[in-house]
């Protein structure tokens, strides 16, 4: 019910982009945005990229906020402290030494109330940007072919529509006669 309703909005919102590049780098970047880590910016980054790269605002946000809502904020947030993690481990990094003073007070709290230990803030923002970043470059180009054949779909089917009902124009010229205004009532 909920796609049934949002399929005709996100058609308008495609069809209202030409360009399947900038459609493809507009949704790239709105991937970026929904994956970041840079908590309560999101909205301030969706107008800044989209004033820097003259983007549709409108695409960036409705592509960010399907990623990034309040129902997959935390996921989104765990992929991103977890990937970290798994980046600075295989690295062979102890991640827990970048981080700040203050975040080991912050893990000593949350470790004494819910048993969650070790959170890092620096595997927390390196992680979720590596993630984001890598998940952006690997999406554009799918996007951008996806994007291609649609608009070009939608083209045909202007065009074919569009010529079809000028024959349709034409044959009902062709075939609709006219009185002659002698024939008319008021000159009988």
């Amino acid at each position: 019910m909920i796609l049934t309703r949002i399929q005709p909005f996100i058609k308008r919102m495609i069809a209202h982009e030409r360009s399947p590049r900038r459609l493809a780098l507009t949704c790239a970047l709105g991937i970026y945005i929904g994956i970041s880590p840079f908590v309560g910016l999101h909205t301030a980054m969706i107008f800044i990229f989209g004033w820097m790269f003259a983007l549709s605002i409108p695409v960036l946000f409705t592509v960010s906020v399907l990623i990034h809502n309040p129902w997959t904020m935390m996921p989104v947030y765990a992929i991103d402290h977890l990937f970290g993690k798994w980046l600075f481990t295989s690295l062979g990094i102890n991640y827990l030494h970048w981080d700040p003073v203050w975040i080991e007070t912050f893990n000593l709290f949350l470790h004494k109330h819910t048993g969650i230990a070790h959170l890092s803030l620096s595997a927390f923002f390196i992680g979720g940007n590596i993630l984001a970043i890598g998940t952006s470059v690997v999406m554009y180009p799918l996007m951008k072919r996806i994007f291609t054949k649609y608009l070009l779909e939608t083209t045909r089917e202007n065009q074919t529509s569009a010529s079809l009902r000028t024959r349709i124009k034409q044959r009902i010229k062709k075939h609709h006669r006219y009185p002659s205004p002698s024939n008319s009532p008021k000159n009988i």
